[in-house]
């Protein structure tokens, strides 16, 4: 399915959601009559053939005429020389299929109906001889466009004629939802990569270093759950460091020295002694 059809679903979609189901059926009725044929080359190149091999050539001119006005018109000039080219190609190839099929009545109407606006046209002034010749096919004028390789080579060009015709044309925001989603996906897997390297480079760390985390609480000694990274700094060594030590020497012997019994609390959060605790001398 074409990005342009899946578009197509996705607006059907909701509208359907909504309870459009008028305008649904309008959609579909286009949908099923539109020339662009959802922008795929290959269909519309079936479509010129189709009004070719039944001889329409009035199908053949208003089927060129709306890509002419709706697409070439859009793209640089510089494209103008080659659409004019295929636009002569698939009229040539209209004729030749006449000829092949012993259509001479086509190939007379071909130049009534066309003969005013090509007679003025260099490209087409050996063609105004090709009904009066009895096997065109052996002419050396015409017996290339009567070889199975000019006509494959023709349908090619066109379909990449048009391929590009439509690649050139502005988008809508719409027809971005697959590059979005494609985009999106494709960033979530490059996350889940990254991810896993990450992880199996964390664990070979691990197992370099034993299997460890100094950091962790299951290395800590009892009691001191609650401590933060902060404990495992080094103590600076300045001249303030001698204070610092006999401040913990003296809370360590705290409730020891004073001679209160040794099952006292120590901790400073705990209930404090009147008179008898040394911390009334300071």
């Amino acid at each position: 399915m074409s990005c342009t059809q899946q578009m197509d679903e996705l607006v059907k979609e909701y509208l359907l959601f909504r309870g459009f189901t008028t305008t649904v059926r309008a959609l579909d009725a286009e949908v099923k009559s539109e020339k662009d044929k959802a922008f795929r080359p290959d269909k519309i190149v079936e479509q010129f053939i189709h009004f070719i091999t039944l001889y329409d050539l009035n199908g053949l001119k208003d089927y060129w005429n709306h890509f002419d006005q709706s697409v070439f018109e859009r793209l640089d000039p510089n494209f103008m020389p080659a659409i004019k080219k295929m636009e002569n190609s698939l009229l040539r190839m209209y004729l030749i299929n006449a000829c092949t099929n012993g259509k001479q009545e086509k190939v007379q109407e071909f130049f009534e109906k066309l003969g005013s606006d090509l007679q003025h046209q260099l490209e087409w002034k050996d063609w105004f001889a090709l009904p009066f010749i009895k096997n065109p096919e052996e002419n050396p004028t015409f017996m290339v466009y009567f070889t199975r390789q000019w006509q494959d080579t023709m349908l090619i060009s066109l379909h990449n004629l048009l391929a590009v015709s439509f690649q050139c044309l502005p988008q809508p925001k719409l027809s971005t939802y697959n590059e979005e989603a494609s985009r999106i996906t494709r960033l979530q897997a490059e996350n889940d990569q990254l991810k896993s390297k990450l992880a199996r480079t964390n664990i070979g760390e691990t197992h370099e270093s034993g299997g460890t985390n100094i950091l962790s609480s299951d290395n800590f000694p009892p009691g001191l759950d609650l401590i933060d990274e902060f404990y495992l700094i080094p103590v600076d060594t300045s001249p303030a460091d001698n204070h610092s030590r006999s401040f913990r020497s003296f809370i360590r012997g705290f409730g020891t020295n004073s001679g209160v019994s040794g099952s006292l609390n120590t901790s400073p959060l705990s209930g404090r002694r009147a008179s008898s605790s040394p911390m009334n001398r300071f």
